[in-house]
């Protein structure tokens, strides 16, 4: 007799049903791992809200990607784990098909891990770190792959853009490893609130430009230099601007508003770095001049790697920050519509999380 389970499936904007199902079945080199906590990721909302093709969700599948269980079943071949071992599974490496995290089935009571390895696609979880907890793993390490490619050091000054789900996480980042001036700019206020509650020091940016420049030589103080903005008219004629310089080590921006990649390299700090977690919307225009001037670096950040995860799962098994603060809902998977809606009105929520159990 086949053995059933509860999936959700997406079939359209704003439509997702939550069905019954057959299980997966295991092959000899993979194991079922029985979901426990899940949480719904900013690709799944924008599947939701414009549609699932754009993040390769299609309909009639199973989706969802950020997962924490247990291991229930496993292949013949498989070895280093047991049927009960608490894992965290990395959607990148966790189906035949890498272009498929994003339908990797973690909204799903079980999930079939493809060519299972540890450190390759199942990390192992500590006894003393909750799945409550750990269900973050996967956020976090995107954010901790952004703080490391821009290689942030613990005594330097960290700006981030947004407050969302990866800014936090990268908030979290910086603060577990000891960083003390980390300044966060968003238009919410009660996102920056958290954000201040989490150990950063918050500032609205809808304040405007002028307020944003005077906040943050404020806060971080300005370089005895200036850079020189070049202006070439068509004549071949020429002005030069003096821009104040921020005592800023690396921007990590988790928001993608276009203008803030100019406004930093108007006010860059020798060598500092710009390292883009975000998704920008259209072409964003860039002075080469000003890279080769001020010697700093703007780098991209793509997911995240094995010494990242493992870096995030040591965090939380020591509670080093307070990056579950952004956990502000838990629904059980019979509620998951109403999850959806939640987690799809951002004034209202920062990070969903559903048990899988329930």
């Amino acid at each position: 007799m086949k053995q059933t389970m509860k999936a959700l499936i997406y079939k359209g904007i704003e439509d997702i049903e939550l069905v019954e199902k057959d299980r997966p079945l295991c092959g000899p080199d993979d194991v079922i791992v029985r979901n426990i906590r899940s949480g719904i990721c900013g690709t799944d909302i924008t599947g939701y809200k414009y549609g699932g093709e754009k993040v390769y969700i299609f309909p009639g599948r199973e989706f969802g990607h950020e997962m924490v269980g247990e291991v229930c079943e496993k292949g013949e071949h498989v070895q280093g784990l047991e049927i009960g071992s608490r894992v965290f599974v990395d959607p990148n490496y966790s189906t035949p098909d890498p272009y498929e995290s994003d339908m990797a089935g973690a909204f799903s009571q079980y999930v079939r891990v493809w060519n299972a390895a540890l450190g390759h696609n199942l990390y192992l979880l500590p006894e003393e770190l909750s799945y409550e907890d750990a269900v973050l793993i996967e956020p976090f390490s995107v954010a901790t792959h952004g703080k490391n490619t821009a290689q942030v050091k613990p005594d330097e000054n960290v700006l981030i853009i947004g407050a969302g789900t990866i800014g936090l996480c990268a908030l979290s980042s910086l603060i577990a490893q000891g960083n003390q001036k980390v300044v966060v700019l968003d238009i919410d206020d009660d996102r920056l609130a958290l954000a201040e509650k989490m150990g950063g020091t918050g500032f609205n940016s809808n304040k405007g430009n002028d307020a944003v420049f005077q906040f943050l030589s404020k806060t971080f103080g300005l370089m005895e230099n200036t850079n020189h903005r070049l202006d070439i008219a068509e004549d071949g004629s020429m002005e030069i601007t003096s821009n104040a310089v921020w005592n800023i080590d690396a921007v990590i921006d988790c928001a993608g508003a276009n203008d803030i990649v100019d406004e930093y390299m108007k006010h860059a700090k020798q060598r500092s770095r710009f390292c883009c977690i975000a998704l920008h919307k259209g072409s964003v225009p860039i002075r080469f001049h000003e890279i080769m001037s001020t010697q700093c670096a703007i780098m991209g950040s793509r997911g995240y790697d094995r010494i990242d995860i493992e870096e995030v799962i040591s965090n939380l098994t020591r509670k080093n920050s307070k990056v579950t603060e952004m956990i502000t809902h838990k629904f059980p998977l019979s509620d998951a519509v109403q999850a959806f809606k939640t987690a799809a009105d951002p004034s209202v929520a920062v990070k969903v999380v559903l048990d899988m159990e329930n």
